[in-house]
């Protein structure tokens, strides 16, 4: 089930890692434009990536490819969305899914990318985790509505009418976003809108996904919730092969990410 598959994870923003190191940490998926990549803050050239004061663990952008070269471990994008544009490199299994799917690119092909920030002699790319062919043009406006969006919640907290107005007092937000009502971001469970966030999901997705931000709610899942606890809360009648396969697909989505093996999985939002 595992799509990482790179050498820099986590929140190590500058270093370099093994590949197929896990994530861990709390959820952190960060939708942002090429320019806001390209003007992240470093505290120094090995500190971990900053934008609007939040730590950028894993992004995910969409993007057109304008070059693209083959090797035999990895494939390197040249993308642009419009504010800018940046190297990206996405290491593939030659039996895997990932290079299945990577197949399917072409130059001038709109693709979402998830991955993590890297620097190499001052220069800034991206390790892609997982990469996809965008099928709906409304993805891309979308995408950049969410960035925006996401951008303007930290710098100026909650939507006009929250308690409080103005710049948000952020000390109790677990990253990426905060849990209360005024932000749609939240997991079900951590305030005010639910689960209505699953509801477009099929119904075994959504099971799974209102699972699995309950147990987050709950407080004891900092290292992932469990398949085997998933399969038994919110698979019902589903097998465990079936369940799985939903897990595949939600994570090959960007709705959950991997933690300390890839047995326990975290949402992305």
């Amino acid at each position: 089930m595992s799509y990482a598959g790179g050498f820099l994870q986590g929140s190590q923003g500058g270093s370099q890692g093994s590949p197929g190191s896990k994530r861990s940490g709390p959820s952190a998926l960060r939708p942002v434009t090429i320019h806001q990549i390209s003007t992240a803050q470093q505290a120094h050239p090995e500190a971990e990536f900053y934008l609007d004061g939040q730590e950028l663990k894993e992004i995910t952008f969409v993007a057109c490819v304008r070059n693209m070269s083959r090797g035999t471990t990895n494939i390197g994008y040249l993308v642009e969305d419009g504010t800018g544009q940046i190297d990206a490199r996405q290491w593939v299994d030659n039996a895997g899914e990932e290079n299945e799917q990577s197949n399917e690119i072409e130059v001038n092909t709109y693709i979402r990318v998830l991955g993590s920030i890297k620097t190499f002699s001052g220069k800034r790319s991206v390790n892609c985790t997982r990469v996809r062919v965008i099928e709906d043009m409304n993805e891309i406006n979308f995408h950049l509505v969410e960035a925006a969006y996401v951008s303007m919640y930290h710098q100026k907290g909650g939507l006009p009418g929250a308690a409080g107005g103005g710049r948000a007092d952020h000390s109790h937000i677990q990253a990426p976003y905060a849990a209360d009502a005024a932000n749609p971001y939240a997991a079900a469970g951590g305030g005010g809108g639910g689960g209505n966030q699953y509801s477009d999901l099929p119904v075994v997705q959504r099971r799974i996904m209102e699972f699995i931000a309950q147990e987050v709610a709950s407080g004891e899942s900092d290292d992932g919730v469990n398949v085997g606890a998933i399969h038994r809360g919110a698979g019902g009648n589903t097998s465990l092969d079936k369940v799985k396969m939903e897990l595949e697909t939600l994570i090959g989505d960007g709705h959950l990410y991997q933690t300390i093996d890839d047995d326990h999985v975290l949402p992305t939002n």
